[in-house]
């Protein structure tokens, strides 16, 4: 039987960790708010299940804590950022919010990034401008884990695209998708909690369809769309390492098992201030006015209906407010290991 957590418990005890492990408390505010949006969305591959391993990097000198990083602004729309191989969801944080207020000035700002770490929930950094009423974007290169359509070796990253479009009474348009099948953070849960996977997830080692995570842990993971997905997975590769110099996927280390290499993970994020093409609430307006023609359509056989993308999630968080966040053995057994490590006490 599941056993939930509220929130806060949760929030401060891994504040304190982070706090413990050399963040700042601002920064270790930050990076808990990334991790536990990710948790509460029920994406748990992107929340604190991985809390120990982010620390584990900061020992070792693969990950530092984030507070001297490089932003150059290039233009007053473009920004050049070395992130210092800071903690993703520290560096990610400061970047989105220089990009805020860039775009508050000249309508739009889109930071290159180098030097990265894994950054957590894709769409956090998109959400913190649709807040400040702007459609936002991130996109990052991942280790290489996904076969190009048609081949069998992993040459590409599972490249996540993250866009977020706010909208008036209805939740706002979260587009948060891996460009592989399922993200690589499945496999490793599967792996970790001892599940199978689903068939047309992965290849293993020889090229052959598997519902082993071990086996796909070592083969590739499967574009979405078979062309389509890949062609989208080529894209974002291109303006995470092309423009920044980051490193090409082939070349980054698997983050949360290879802890000892450093990464160059490169982010192209920004955003677009609505007000000025248009007004706020008129262009709000008429994202209401779209939602409710697909709200209103008619469900397919065997469907409940359509749903806005991130509706889930949405949905997902709200419950999550009010019943807690469920951690599962595996992750208590990190956060037992933690407090020892940290001196922070265990209040699970």
């Amino acid at each position: 039987m599941a056993v939930y957590y509220s929130v806060e418990k949760i929030r401060d005890y891994c504040e304190k960790v982070w706090e413990k492990a050399g963040l700042s408390a601002e920064d270790a505010d930050a990076c808990v708010d990334v991790l536990l949006a990710a948790d509460m969305r029920g994406q748990r591959t992107h929340g604190v299940t991985h809390m120990k391993d982010y620390c584990e990097r900061l020992k070792k000198g693969t990950a530092t804590p984030g507070d001297d990083l490089e932003m150059t602004q290039t233009s007053p729309t473009s920004l050049v950022v070395d992130a210092k191989h800071g903690v993703g969801m520290v560096v990610g944080s400061k970047i989105m919010k220089k990009c805020i207020e860039e775009a508050k000035k000249s309508g739009a700002c889109f930071a290159s990034v180098h030097n990265g770490c894994h950054y957590g929930l894709g769409a956090y950094y998109p959400m913190m401008a649709a807040k400040e009423n702007m459609i936002a974007f991130s996109f990052a290169n991942t280790p290489p884990l996904v076969a190009p359509f048609g081949g069998a070796d992993p040459l590409l990253g599972t490249n996540p695209i993250s866009i977020v479009i706010p909208a008036g009474k209805y939740p706002d348009l979260v587009l948060d998708i891996a460009t592989s099948i399922v993200a690589k953070g499945r496999i490793s849960l599967a792996l970790k909690e001892g599940q199978k996977i689903p068939k047309g997830w992965a290849l293993d080692k020889n090229g052959a369809d598997t519902t082993d995570p071990a086996a796909a842990n070592v083969g590739a993971l499967l574009p979405f769309g078979a062309h389509k997905g890949y062609g989208l997975m080529l894209i974002v590769s291109l303006l995470s390492f092309a423009l920044s110099g980051a490193d090409m996927d082939i070349n980054l280390p698997r983050f949360f098992e290879n802890t000892d290499a450093l990464s160059n993970i490169g982010y192209f994020m920004g955003c677009i201030d609505i007000s000025k093409y248009c007004k706020v609430e008129d262009f709000k307006n008429r994202v209401d006015s779209m939602f409710a023609i697909l709200k209103g359509c008619r469900p397919a056989v065997g469907s409940n209906g359509v749903l806005i993308p991130g509706e889930i999630e949405y949905n997902k968080t709200q419950k999550a407010k009010e019943q807690g966040i469920d951690l599962s053995e595996a992750t208590l057994r990190d956060f037992r290991e933690m407090s020892e490590e940290y001196g922070v006490p265990y209040v699970f």
